[in-house]
């Protein structure tokens, strides 16, 4: 059980770093070639938020948080969340996240109104920066595995 948790884990880093570190590249024949769109999101950092540390999910919800680890600007820690337990608002830039253990989860997310997410086991989805909030409302206990990346942003 163990190595299986282990192979997951270093699984999940590489596609999460695998698809966050790639970047397209193009060459132009023409300098007065317009930009694609990804590039101009690329190049628009006011569209990137900025992290604010009061709302780092490992500060708001760091009882129910074991970091495996905290290097080169990538975080990948567990989340435990038993039934009833809630995590307050707290911010996520560009993140993943793969489900270890199931349940049902009440989310809160941008200040839009509850979402109800019944989580399975082995599912995993890449999401952007968001803050959110949740609550565990089923009756087992969820495990989930997140990757964190911190892009440079200025």
């Amino acid at each position: 059980m163990k190595a299986k948790i282990n192979f997951t884990l270093w699984a999940v880093m590489f596609v999460s770093l695998l698809t966050f570190s790639c970047k397209e590249t193009t060459t132009k024949a023409d300098p007065t070639e317009e930009k694609t769109q990804s590039q101009v999101n690329v190049d628009n950092k006011d569209a990137m938020p900025a992290m604010d540390p009061a709302l780092d999910p490992l500060v708001v919800g760091k009882e129910f948080s074991k970091v495996f680890s905290d290097t080169l600007n990538v975080q990948m820690y567990e989340f435990t969340m038993k039934p009833g337990d809630s995590v307050g608002l707290h911010q996520h830039l560009d993140h993943a996240v793969y489900v270890l253990e199931g349940g049902k989860l009440m989310v809160y997310i941008n200040g839009t109104d509850p979402v109800e997410m019944e989580l399975q086991a082995g599912v995993g989805f890449v999401g952007g920066p968001l803050t959110d909030a949740a609550k565990n409302v089923g009756e087992t206990t969820i495990k989930l595995l997140l990757t964190e990346i911190h892009r440079p942003r200025e």
